[in-house]
């Protein structure tokens, strides 16, 4: 393969690992960015007086001249109101947690959410609801940041003369009086709802309900991320609509075609549970055969991440391979069409694995295939005897909102007939997501009167006669299905903050019906559900659990329909594949700047979408460098936008993400990034034309963000770091990984790359794991020698990477449970991103072939020998005596020397006041006291999101990870209360009793928090697995946070080959599609 950049190819540098393309090439401009100790920083103004230091000098001395502000400032009076009355049950400042639901795309996901003295400030996933395990994906938990958004509709609107006024409910109340009040009953009423696919008990009755008031009325559902090729395809495999069920856990071998199963779908905290379980039989302490995963996409995702076997190839080349496999493994009535190329062993390879796992193997199908794969999926499943064993199916409820393209085309076709004369939008928005084909935005000016009901004065909102504020799903009474068919509640933790309705609450005021009440409402729908003589008790304990515990059960399923034999197409020469963004979904949450700034998974791209190509596709355009421009044209339609040359990525395939380029999102999503929704009108794949454009846009990506280069360790060094190629039996100081082989053979293969072990310190350290527990260690007191070295506890953490799937939730969990600020894209560009939880993504390979990839959580990792200790001139940065690394923000005065001596670099400096700053401006300057400056220009919404048992950062401050101290205090006070009362028989921290909000948020139990002076604590166990290692090691600074490699499981047929794979890559067949 040529090398990627002019600059020596990185394999002669001794590079194993890499984490992108310009490091891989490490070019000049790497090096240069890399030899930067500040990014952005503008050295010459320590040599000497620039105009900006002299006119910030200059008005430092005014200001103490008393020219500027007062000479005597007062700080900011306060005024303290006292809780005479408060509800009983509630103490101020101690948490309560209240199980709901969020719906998305139709489906329930159970939470559990945190309310500090009456509003919402953490969401979870519900530990006892078998969908969610206590876990939440990345925009579940940025919930909470949606609701507090100052930019959120606060009032009903309607338009007047071609502009929006201010209305109220009254208003809108009288006006469906004499609107929708005389058409009840009649036919041919011109009546037409569209809504978002729902799975709530208490829609679909009021959805019957309005069908019946007005009989001639339709109902029409739409979601752009929807589900209607799985539907389809499972409908005319079965005879009827069903919803699989998976159990990775019971699955040896386990194939994805395009389908994101770890991450990217509805039942993703239960798929991720289960295969972590199959990974942990790689370790001899766990009964069974480590699982192996088969993973065929043209993009890497999560699940790619995680696979051992990765084969990147065309979209449009999959349902091939489908018939393919189906024909291998003996399915009658299936042949193979077309030519496999390069692919023919990869197929016959997991043909065979399959073949001799019956019963215990699973294949499973994308929603962006078409039906007949999905088809052909449950054929195959069928065939292998895994119904009912890794698979079960049960009925999918409301079925008959699907296929939602055919049901907004319908609503179309009915408008532009003049049949729809009053047009209800629930939710949505139709105007941006909607396929381009149907121009919607022209429909609704074709209808009457039409009413749109948002969190936003969106997109559709604009192009409607009314608009009315939706309340947030923490705001209001509700319910919904879970993946698992079980009916859940949703309950408001908070009033809603701008008067905003839940779409059940505006169809009983539409419908003139009482109750009206969203409580009344979901309780008259509850009262069928719980078929029982006691149902307030029934009632109380669902919505206490915040489901009702009667999962749906599976239906037994048979063949009914042979699969469709239409010829496959040839796949073209390049494609477009438009899939939801992993962060933003469909665009719902663009305002959310949690999610904007949140690093891909694999491309390390945030605040953008740029078009993901692979690199000898865009050299063939002649694109030069990440951020070039391009056109791609499909379906009629071209859009222009900036390109990613992505490793790992199917050559001739282009992956576009939706949720970008809104006008109407609010002030942090407006223009950010491109709208690929124009391209969709040929489908969400399709052949495509793509041609360089010519100009550059600069993408904010943290994929060279503190790395360290050649220049810094030397060859050796580098080597020792991140792998030497000549020596695979080496295992690099940072990242380690082996195939399942090796670990079995040489169990200790992670400590390969320690040559000897000297442990220089000037005292002993605590009694963790390394010199074994010890009785006396876990005793509330213990006499003799300093007072630092005698406490019960030792807190520590252990991040497998063998379970880790780089997801992102650890991030979002990190974020919101620390009052972590966005910077926004210029700030990240200069590598100043606040997160205290980095994922660093490590490739093995050819960038141009299938590289292997390696996951590896990054935080504050409590060095017992902390360099950033031995440099801070203020002490700002302390051991205290249970081994955390604590900082003082009141001492800290921003040298950044901690920083600079961190050999993790997981320190984060606060340049400006980034809560008060907006992410999308220029940085104002600080001109008041710190209180002052934070309390006028922080929305007083805003301030109700922050975790009031953790500091609010500012300006010249530095900060990191702190283990979630709050969370530590809080248990030890609860415990010692606890003890004090004579209910429990120790003071101690009890395992499992604390849990940091990263480890609360992993899907797969790949972070463990605990004390390792417990010998039985999980963590010490997991500390003293022989995959345990100190990243760094060599630097002495004994990490209380200890990684565990990661194992593969590649299939030795295929390994066989690996060595012929770079040359295959050159051609159309090799593993690209």
């Amino acid at each position: 393969m040529p090398s990627l950049d002019p600059q020596v190819d990185a394999r002669d540098q001794g590079m194993t690992y890499w984490r992108s393309l310009a490091e891989y090439a490490d070019s000049d401009a790497f090096r240069a960015q890399v030899a930067e100790e500040f990014p952005g920083y503008d050295p010459e103004e320590l040599r000497s007086m620039s105009r900006r230091g002299f006119l910030r000098l200059a008005g430092a001395s005014m200001a103490l001249a008393g020219l500027t502000l007062s000479g005597c400032r007062r700080w900011p009076q306060e005024y303290v109101v006292p809780y005479a009355s408060r509800p009983n049950g509630s103490t101020p400042g101690v948490p309560e947690y209240f199980a709901s639901m969020i719906d998305r795309q139709g489906v329930a996901r159970p939470t559990l959410v945190t309310s500090m003295d009456g509003r919402p400030t953490k969401v979870d996933g519900n530990p006892d609801h078998a969908m969610s395990l206590g876990a939440a994906d990345v925009q579940t938990q940025a919930s909470t940041l949606e609701m507090y958004d100052p930019e959120r509709s606060r009032s009903v609107l309607r338009r007047d003369g071609g502009e929006f006024q201010v209305a109220s409910w009254e208003a809108f109340d009288r006006y469906a009086g004499t609107s929708f009040g005389p058409l009840k009953g009649a036919a041919g009423s011109g009546i037409a709802f569209l809504s978002e696919a729902t799975g709530s008990p208490t829609l679909l009755s009021m959805r019957a309900r309005a069908i019946a008031a007005y009989p001639g009325a339709t109902w029409h559902t739409w979601e752009s991320t929807n589900r209607d090729h799985a539907i389809e395809g499972l409908r005319s495999a079965f005879g009827e609509a069903v919803r699989p069920q998976y159990d990775l856990s019971r699955a040896d071998v386990i194939a994805c075609f395009e389908c994101d199963l770890l991450s990217d779908h509805p039942g993703q905290a239960s798929n991720a549970r289960g295969w972590a379980a199959g990974r942990r039989r790689a370790d001899k302490d766990v009964s069974g055969s480590m699982s192996r995963m088969y993973v065929a996409e043209s993009t890497f995702t999560p699940t790619g991440l995680a696979a051992d076997e990765r084969l990147p190839v065309q979209v449009s080349k999959q349902l091939a391979i489908l018939r393919a496999l189906a024909a291998r493994i003996g399915l009658a009535g299936v042949t193979e069409s077309g030519s496999l190329n390069g692919s023919s062993a990869w197929v016959e390879a997991l043909a065979a694995d399959l073949l001799a796992h019956h019963g215990r193997s699973l294949v499973v199908v994308g929603d962006v295939l078409p039906p007949e794969a999905h088809h052909l999926a449950a054929l195959i499943n069928e065939k292998l005897q895994c119904v009912g064993a890794t698979v079960s199916y049960i009925r999918e409820p409301a079925a008959d909102q699907y296929p939602c393209g055919a049901s907004i085309a319908s609503l179309a076709e009915r408008i532009e007939s003049g049949e729809v004369r009053k047009l209800v939008i629930l939710g949505g928005n139709p105007v941006y997501d909607a396929p381009a084909s149907l121009g919607f935005a022209e429909l609704l000016g074709r209808v009457d009167e039409t009413v749109h009901l948002s969190l936003y004065v969106n997109e559709t909102s604009r192009a409607c006669l009314w608009h009315l504020p939706m309340a947030h799903a923490l705001e209001c009474w509700g319910d919904g299905t879970a993946w698992d068919g079980t009916a859940t509640v949703q309950q408001p933790l908070i009033e809603p903050l701008y008067g905003g309705k839940s779409a059940i609450e505006v169809l009983a005021l539409l419908l003139r019906e009482r109750p009206l009440a969203g409580y009344d409402l979901v309780r008259r729908t509850w009262t069928e559900l719980l078929s029982t003589g006691e149902f307030e008790k029934a009632w109380r304990a669902s919505v206490h659990r915040g489901f009702l515990d009667q999962p749906a059960q599976p239906v037994s399923v048979r063949v009914s329909g042979e699969v469709s034999s239409s010829e496959t197409k040839p796949a073209p020469s390049l494609e477009i594949v438009i899939k939801p963004s992993p962060s933003l979904g469909d665009g719902r949450m663009a305002n959310n700047g949690w999610l904007q700034e949140l690093p891909d998974s694999s491309t390390k791209v945030c605040w953008d979408n740029p078009a993901l190509m692979h690199p000898a596709d865009a050299r063939e355009l002649g694109v030069a460098a990440d951020g070039d421009l391009v056109t791609i044209t499909a379906g009629g339609a071209s859009v222009t936008i900036p390109v990613f040359r992505k490793q790992g990525q199917a050559r001739g395939s282009v992956t576009l993400y939706q949720g970008y380029g809104r006008t109407a999102a609010g002030r942090v999503g407006d223009g950010v990034g491109v709208d690929v929704n124009p391209l969709r009108a040929a489908g969400d794949f399709s052949a495509a034309q793509v041609a360089l454009a010519g100009g550059q846009h600069k993408l904010a990506m943290t994929s060279q963000h503190h790395v360290i280069g050649l220049d810094d360790v030397g060859k050796y060094g580098l080597k020792k770091r991140v792998g030497d190629p000549k020596d695979p039996e080496d295992a690099p100081y940072i990242v380690k990984s082996a195939p399942l082989e090796r670990y079995e053979r040489d169990p200790k293969f992670v400590d390969r790359s320690v040559h000897g072990d000297l442990r220089v310190q000037l005292w002993s350290p605590p009694p963790i794991v390394d010199d074994h527990t010890t009785k006396e260690a876990t005793k509330p007191k213990r006499e003799g020698g300093p007072d630092a070295f005698n406490d019960p506890h030792a807190w520590g953490m252990s991040i497998d990477m063998n379970t880790c799937i780089g997801c992102n939730a650890c991030v979002i969990a990190c974020q919101s449970e620390n009052n972590i600020p966005v910077v926004g894209a210029q700030q990240v560009d200069m590598s100043r991103e606040m997160h205290w939880l980095r994922l660093d993504t490590y490739y093995k390979g050819d960038p141009e072939g299938s590289p292997e990839a390696v996951v590896m959580p990054m935080m504050c990792t409590h060095c017992e020998n902390a360099p950033c200790e031995q440099v801070c001139p203020v002490a700002a940065t302390v051991h205290d005596t249970e081994g955390l690394n604590t900082m003082v923000y009141n001492r800290c005065i921003g040298t950044r020397y901690c920083s600079n001596n961190c050999p993790y670099k997981v320190r984060r400096f606060n340049y400006f006041d980034y809560h008060a700053k907006d992410p999308r401006g220029a940085a104002m300057p600080w001109l008041d006291i710190p209180d002052n400056q934070q309390a006028k220009t922080i929305d007083p919404i805003k301030k109700m999101l922050f975790n009031p048992a953790v500091t609010v950062r500012m300006r010249g401050i530095m900060e990191k990870c702190t283990y979630c101290t709050q969370r530590i205090a809080a248990a030890k006070i609860k415990a010692d209360n606890e003890y004090q009362q004579n209910k429990r028989s120790s003071p101690l921290v009890q395992d499992g009793e604390i849990a940091t909000a990263c480890q609360m948020a992993c899907p797969t139990e790949a972070i463990v928090f605990g004390n390792l002076n417990d010998g039985e604590a999980r963590v010490s166990k997991i500390q003293a697995n022989p995959r345990a290692y100190e990243v760094l090691r060599e630097l002495n600074t004994r990490p209380r946070t200890r990684h565990l490699a990661r194992i593969t499981n590649p299939n030795p047929k295929l390994a066989k080959s690996a060595k012929g794979k770079d040359k295959q890559a050159e051609h159309e067949g090799a593993g690209h599609g």
